[in-house]
């Protein structure tokens, strides 16, 4: 892969943006679509790694006031197999929050890694956060018998794999992808959590039920940390950080991305220029997205944390069925992101919408969804589970609309900077991250349905907020300190000529 296709080395001249788009181009069987399915197991592999842990601790920790024994009766363990299975740790609810607020202390360093994943080859910075997060699985699985401390670190790790992968990948899609394809590929890619949740739950579920394996839990981070090496292997051999460098790409579709993307500054990415941080934090549109990422991930953070624990305490859900109805609202969140994302790339061809007004549509019926259906689960109690659990299906679908929304936003705004943006973005999301844990361990005490309800109650409410403010504020066109210098000279050239007959008169 290390050959590299000859391409200007400035901005290519300006082409009409309506493209022929000949088999050359087409999007099946084409190097698009493989980078965006390497970037969807890539999400997969990390995402199992990180939610992993939501299931895993609930086999960890022994229960309130039991022993081992005990505690495999409200597991639904064999009791026979006592003498194989891995210890089980007496873990108060503040170190349970310690653990997983960890994982968003490393995600701060998003901040930091976002201003790299445009300056460095995004391809090293993605096996990277993989390989880190496999590090962080073995950590966990091997030490968290010896102290918490270990499994605070590992998922530290994994939080700051996370904050190296996001930006890297959304830095990738905006060299690889025409703007009408990027919501399409980001959910594809980013779908890959979802898919990461739904092969995990179950399966930790099982693995939590079994010593033949490393004596039960620690069998679920060796098995993620095994996927994490499968896919560095696969990388290495088939990767690429854009186009360009990918020599097995063909002439045609490497002309068509380099066209298609001449008017957004992405082709000198990694030379030596200034990220216009004034501009960013002074964009109304920036800071709509920003915020509206928050609002989305604040909900999805305790879905993906607690909703095992959520499930084992309100509806009485024993470790496999659990893991099995946790993977539910995970595949509606996965097939409403690629639905959605599909039906913003054909609204943008077939219709007269702007993309703006697109992306704020979808984003306001997902934001409304998502804390409507947050609402209604807590009005069930556990004698209708059933339902609870297809209103938490219906809560993740509607979240999955804001990926052609906010999330489609953030690397449109600016592409050739999308990289730091999406740092900038995360790093609050980190910051509510950190606390997300924290203030849902301090409410949840006694494990009762009231406490869950009023977690549920915060989270609803921020899920809404966006409705309001990304609705007035949002945008996915290009800031114009984002476009290309040529572009943008060319259109103030053609500005002022126009201009000059009527100053003459």
């Amino acid at each position: 892969m290390s050959a590299v296709h000859p391409v200007s080395d400035g901005i290519p001249t300006p082409v009409p943006r309506r493209i022929d788009k000949s088999s050359d181009y087409r999007w099946f069987l084409s190097w698009r679509s493989l980078t965006a399915s390497l970037l969807c197991l890539c999400f997969a592999c990390v995402h199992m790694m990180n939610a992993n842990m939501g299931m895993a601790i609930v086999c960890m920790v022994q229960p309130n006031g039991t022993d081992d024994s005990t505690a495999n009766d409200s597991l639904s363990l064999l009791e026979e197999a006592e003498s194989n299975r891995a210890a089980r740790m007496d873990w108060s609810a503040e170190e349970q929050g310690y653990i997983f607020s960890a994982f968003n202390l490393g995600l701060l360093l998003m901040l930091v890694t976002g201003f790299l994943a445009d300056k460095l080859n995004a391809k090293w910075l993605i096996l990277a956060s993989v390989a880190i997060a496999t590090l962080s699985n073995i950590i966990i699985a091997a030490l968290s018998e010896e102290s918490v401390y270990w499994t605070i670190l590992g998922r530290f790790l994994v939080g700051l794999a996370d904050a190296l992968l996001q930006p890297s990948v959304n830095s990738l899609i905006t060299r690889w992808y025409p703007s009408s394809e990027r919501s399409y590929a980001l959910g594809l890619a980013t779908g890959g959590r979802q898919i990461g949740s739904l092969i995990i739950s179950p399966i930790s579920g099982a693995l939590c039920s079994q010593t033949v394996l490393f004596g039960g839990w620690p069998s679920i981070f060796y098995l993620s940390a095994f996927l994490g090496i499968f896919f560095i292997v696969l990388y290495l051999i088939l990767g690429a950080d854009k186009p360009s460098k990918q020599s097995c790409i063909s002439d045609g579709e490497l002309k068509f991305i380099t066209n298609a993307n001449s008017n957004e500054d992405v082709g000198k990415k990694r030379t030596e220029r200034e990220v216009p941080w004034v501009k960013i934090v002074s964009s109304s549109s920036v800071w709509a997205s920003v915020a509206a990422i928050v609002c989305h991930e604040f909900p999805l953070m305790t879905m993906i944390m607690f909703l095992p624990s959520y499930l084992h305490d309100v509806h009485y859900y024993k470790a496999t069925e659990n893991g099995i109805l946790s993977s539910l609202p995970a595949l509606s969140l996965w097939i409403a992101k690629i639905g959605s994302s599909y039906a913003n790339t054909w609204l943008q061809n077939h219709t007269n919408w702007s993309g703006t007004s697109i992306c704020k549509v979808l984003n306001g019926v997902g934001s409304f969804g998502l804390g409507i259906f947050l609402y209604a689960a807590t009005l069930l109690d556990s004698t209708q589970a059933p339902w609870a659990v297809l209103l938490l299906c219906l809560s993740m679908a509607s979240a999955g609309l804001h990926t052609p929304g906010c999330q489609t936003s953030l690397v449109a705004v600016a592409p050739a900077y999308s990289g730091a943006i999406t740092g900038f973005a995360f790093f609050f999301v980190a910051v509510s991250g950190i606390f997300n844990p924290l203030i849902t361990t301090w409410i949840v005490r006694n494990q009762t349905a009231t406490e869950w309800n009023l977690v549920f109650y915060i989270s609803a409410v921020i899920a809404i907020a966006p409705c309001v403010f990304f609705s007035v504020w949002g945008s996915s066109d290009i800031e114009p300190w984002a476009q290309s210098p040529k572009l943008s000279n060319a259109s103030n050239k053609s500005t002022q000529e126009k201009d000059r007959p009527e100053q003459i008169a």
